[in-house]
């Protein structure tokens, strides 16, 4: 059990240490808009246009709200020395009101 937990814990910490070095742009140009593509392929297009002005009213504005004040948390209080890029990447997929 315990060779266990130590080979868990070096996982892990080589997993950390994968994800801090990646750079931003990759998550930008690579895994965002493949999740992006997914959701806008399968929308449904009658109910999209009916709740538009719903949207541009409510989910629009604090969507925006959420990903600035997730990324302004992870530039100025997160110790990982991310750019701007990848604060705003972080908190646009953390901010997403749909199981993305």
């Amino acid at each position: 059990s315990m060779v266990h937990h130590k080979n868990m814990e070096t996982i892990l910490k080589e997993s950390l240490i994968t994800w801090m070095a990646m750079p931003g742009q990759l998550i930008l140009l690579v895994f965002l808009p493949g999740l992006l593509y997914i959701d806008s392929y399968h929308i449904d297009v009658h109910l999209f246009i009916k709740s538009f002005q719903q949207l541009l009213i409510f989910a629009f504005p604090m969507v925006l709200a959420g990903t600035t004040l997730t990324a302004c948390v992870a530039y100025f209080i997160f110790p990982f020395g991310w750019n701007l890029d990848l604060c705003f990447t972080f908190g646009s997929i953390l901010s997403a009101t749909d199981p993305v």
